[in-house]
């Protein structure tokens, strides 16, 4: 048996929500009254419409990617639930 072929390279990747740590993550969430940007979990902006708070995350995201970072966007939905947005043309990705 080949001890490294069980290697630790795929920890974390079973989990969804496991945050990859050379991909930075902006998540739009509906808060208390208000629309929250997180960045990486924590709360990179407050905005009183979603529209806003998801421009603020685009705007974020696209500047980061012409640095060569690689970037996701996630929005949360009307039904609560969190959907993929490609970071450079908006788009619902799923």
């Amino acid at each position: 048996m080949n001890p490294t072929a069980c290697g630790t390279g795929g920890e974390g990747r079973s989990d969804p929500l496991a945050i990859d740590p050379e991909v930075i993550q902006f998540t739009v969430i509906r808060g208390d009254g208000d629309w929250r940007v997180l960045r990486d979990g924590r709360n990179s902006g407050q905005f009183d419409f979603s529209v806003d708070a998801i421009e603020s995350a685009l705007v974020r995201a696209t500047t980061l990617i012409d640095k060569g970072a690689r970037v996701e966007v996630f929005v949360q939905d009307a039904a609560g639930q969190l959907r993929q947005v490609d970071p450079v043309g908006g788009e619902v990705l799923h």
